[in-house]
């Protein structure tokens, strides 16, 4: 290591954490005013940071807030798709990992919801963020209508619909989601998991 790797190796963690604390400053904006109460002064006031910072690592702050979207989409993609790689398990334990998955408190909880929804009721005037906000995009029901072939297929259920069965999930997956950030002390996450997997005992008798 030379004496100029050391300055530079420090410049780039420093770099780094100044652009992880503007993001989570930005977050945390969005989590108290909305997407258009995320105001560079108040981003500034709870990151610490000087206003340049968001130019020097972002540009503007619609490119910081966009980033804020990205990161939480990527946070819940990889969530569901770690439920989703255990193809050793049976197809009725992937169904139930996939579900119990998007109750996890890491992905489910009052900030993350707020700010989801926040950026939800900006997607008319701001398309670019519908991508980032659909959290039952296509890669999702794909991985959900695969999940329901293979138990329709084990279970030889006659006439049923794995594209229906899935759609049926999101639909309700949805509605758990809208009923947290409307009333999260009441929700219970168990109940919530418990009541997935009866309307999946109702479309496969079989497995359960």
């Amino acid at each position: 290591m030379t004496k100029t790797d050391v300055p530079q190796n420090a410049r780039d963690k420093k770099k780094s954490a100044h652009r992880g604390q503007l993001l989570d400053a930005a977050a945390e904006a969005i989590f108290q005013h909305g997407v258009r109460g995320a105001t560079i002064k108040n981003i500034q006031q709870i990151s610490g940071l000087s206003n340049g910072m968001i130019n020097l690592h972002f540009k503007s702050k619609d490119n910081l807030l966009f980033a804020v979207a990205e990161e939480l989409y990527n946070s819940y993609e990889a969530n569901w798709q770690n439920a989703f790689a255990s193809e050793d398990e049976s197809p009725i334990s992937r169904l139930r990992a996939i579900i119990s998955a998007d109750f996890a408190k890491g992905v489910l909880n009052k900030r993350n919801m707020a700010i989801w929804f926040a950026f939800r009721a900006e997607v008319n005037s701001h398309p670019e963020y519908r991508a980032l906000v659909d959290s039952r995009n296509k890669p999702f029901r794909d991985s959900l209508i695969k999940i329901c072939e293979e138990i329709i297929e084990e279970g030889q259920y006659q006439n049923a619909d794995a594209i229906l069965a899935a759609n049926a999930f999101v639909a309700l997956l949805e509605g758990m989601w809208t009923d947290f950030h409307l009333n999260p002390d009441q929700f219970d996450r168990q109940k919530a998991v418990d009541a997935c997997m009866y309307i999946a005992s109702g479309l496969f008798p079989k497995h359960f």
